[in-house]
């Protein structure tokens, strides 16, 4: 049986048609609505909703396909099925090119209109199912849904819409937890590619050796394990937004591709030779300084001005401390079902110790302590959170000793100190990062390969530090 809110409605000059095809039609539970002529058709349809026509081809005063017309112009997502006799197919056809959603002949079978009627509607529902996701995403990644009422945000909002409805690359700098990937979706869903998909890809969350394939795809039989042709990453974006987290931390031969694809606006698959065209926004984000990277040779100069266009640079949530309220409020509410909703607010004394905290983590680190704090109030507000202390996690840790001659050379004893605080650094970081070198490498700033150089020039053995 289908819910009453599914409503059909027949035209058809043929009375007997009209009345079988109604008395069907409302055995199976739909709503239906009938017209003898397509003028009479149009003022019903215009009186109320329905949600698909069965319009006879041939009929006096306006035709079928007038009919299609007019009904395509009026109400255009309306899906239409056209009922002709069996000598009328060309004309049909003609009908599908012009937007029919499909075709039935007379004299025609009960089953098989059921089934094309079906069929129509459900393609209808998932039509409306998609663009209510749609609008949805429009909704959650709208500007307002960056919750902030700092100077900074604002200022990062303008840019926003200045660049939204370009095609021009956006170079995203913040520092991890500061929001990158909601500013990415926000670009993507307010901008003319908004129908179109948004693939996003943390390319430091991608073993090296596979990169390659994840971006650009790879054709059956390229590697081991390749038993079918797969596409990559900007494949999946095409029309839309590729958007390229931890774009720093690219090897350099995937760095000469990605150029190649954002000059050429095409690629090749792993293992194939057809250059694939792509239409695909790049948006790319990272944590790291790549100025600094281009200036010791760890990524490309040209790559980093084509992905330079237009830079945004997000401020981390001590320089924002102003919406720090704003945001614990937000996720207060967005995670309020931790505790069915018996959570109501915070004390102020707990958004004071908050504001002196320093956060690190930002935003993210801010979400995760409002999620703990929600599942562990015992009342109706939130009293108490589990703040760090500010460098306590750094100034607990030991790290090794320092004697040094003070009749050492100048150079030397600098040479020293400098070794020697770069060593603390860096176990306190293992110990803070609990050994995780990809933490430890984000933490710090540089890439993986300068910490493992820097762990076999001090003997350090990462495996000790974690737990």
């Amino acid at each position: 049986m289908k819910t009453p809110r599914e409503r059909v409605f027949v035209t058809d000059d043929d009375r007997a048609f009209r009345v079988a095809t109604l008395t069907l039609l409302e055995d199976e539970g739909y709503e239906v609505g009938v017209a003898a002529s397509g003028r009479e058709a149009l003022t019903e349809l215009g009186r109320g909703e329905f949600d698909l026509v069965l319009s006879d081809m041939v009929m006096g005063e306006m035709s079928g396909i007038e009919l299609l017309r007019e009904i395509k112009k009026r109400w255009p997502g309306l899906p239409v099925i056209m009922v002709t006799g069996f000598g009328s197919i060309p004309t049909a056809v003609e009908a599908m090119r012009l937007g029919a959603a499909d075709y039935l002949t007379k004299p025609a079978n009960n089953e098989e209109l059921l089934m094309k009627v079906r069929r129509a509607l459900d393609i209808q529902r998932m039509d409306r199912e998609l663009q209510s996701l749609r609008e949805e995403l429009r909704g959650t990644y709208s500007y307002g849904s960056i919750v902030s009422r700092s100077e900074k945000m604002r200022d990062i909002l303008r840019q926003i819409r200045q660049v939204v409805d370009t095609d021009v690359t956006v170079l995203i700098e913040g520092e991890s937890g500061t929001g990158k990937e909601l500013v990415a979706r926000s670009l993507h869903y307010n901008s003319k590619r908004r129908d179109a998909p948004f693939v996003a890809l943390n390319c430091s969350a991608v073993p090296e050796n596979l990169l390659e394939s994840e971006l650009f795809g790879y054709e059956k039989g390229a590697f081991t394990g390749a038993v079918r042709t797969r596409a990559g990453r900007f494949e999946e974006a095409h029309t839309g937004t590729l958007f390229l987290d931890e774009i720093g931390d690219l090897a350099p031969g995937v760095q000469t591709k990605l150029l190649r694809v954002i000059q050429e606006k095409s690629f090749e698959r792993v293992g194939g030779n057809t250059q694939i065209k792509v239409d695909t926004r790049l948006v790319a984000a990272t944590n790291r300084n790549l100025e600094l990277m281009v200036a010791q040779g760890d990524f490309r100069d040209d790559l980093y001005y084509r992905l330079n266009v237009f830079p945004v640079r997000l401020p981390p949530l001590r320089e924002r401390l102003e919406d720090l309220p704003l945001l614990a409020e937000h996720f207060l509410q967005r995670h309020a079902d931790l505790a069915g909703g018996r959570v109501k607010g915070f004390a102020p004394t707990v958004l004071t110790s908050m504001m002196n905290y320093t956060w690190r983590g930002n935003i993210r680190e801010l979400e995760n302590l409002v999620k703990r704090a929600i599942i562990k109030c015992p009342g109706d507000t939130i009293t108490s959170v589990e703040l760090p202390t500010p460098q306590a996690e750094l100034s607990t840790v030991p790290g090794p000793s320092l004697e040094i001659d003070l009749h050492t050379p100048y150079k030397d004893y600098l040479s020293a100190i400098v070794r020697h605080t770069e060593q603390d650094y860096l176990v306190r970081m293992l110990r803070l990062c609990k050994g995780n070198i990809n933490q430890v490498a984000k933490q710090m700033g540089v890439d993986r390969k300068t910490i493992y150089r820097k762990l076999s020039e001090y003997s350090i053995d990462p495996a000790s530090y974690r737990s």
